[in-house]
Formats: C-alpha cells, structure tokens, sequence
C-alpha cells in the first residue's frame, strides 16, 4: 500500500512539477523513497528489498527529455541529492 501510495502521489504531483521547470526535493521515510526508487530504476520488489538508504546520503536525479537519469547513490556520501531536478536547455 505505501508504494502504491507513493508513486501515484509522484506521478500525479511531482512529475508535473518536473515537467513545468521546477526543481523538486523529496525527503521521506525510506519504505516511501525506496518505492520510488523502485519505480524510477525499475527495481523488482526483491531488488529493492536490499536497497540500503542511509539517513543524510542523498540521492540525485535529473529529469530530463521525460526520463530520470540516477546521478547519485546511496552507496556512499560522496554522491549528491535525495531530490529530482529538471535541466532547461537554454
């Protein structure tokens, strides 16, 4: 039910957001981020079962061309943002 809940509310609220320009940061309980997560990476359920999301190392993604493009990790705290952003070629 959580990830249900979590990727309507992501495509119905955050992708238009994405899509008109705007930058969107998302902080959230881990079971919602990995269920968008697994819904962006197109995890299996079983995949994202060992998905380790530390608190405080945030993940990037850029939304670009109507596609997420993962530019950080939850490997390590060298990687940057838990937030999808939208590039707007000028």
């Amino acid at each position: 039910m959580c990830a249900e809940r979590a990727v309507s509310y992501f495509k119905e609220q955050i992708i238009p957001q994405l899509v008109s320009g705007k930058h969107v940061m998302i902080a959230a309980h881990g079971n919602s981020l990995r269920s968008i997560i697994m819904h962006l990476d197109k995890l299996t359920s079983q995949e994202v079962i060992s998905l380790e999301l530390s608190t405080g190392i945030p993940m990037l993604y850029i939304f670009k061309e109507g596609k997420f493009i993962r530019r950080g990790s939850p490997a390590g705290p060298s990687e940057a943002g838990v937030y999808a952003y939208t590039k707007i070629n000028t």
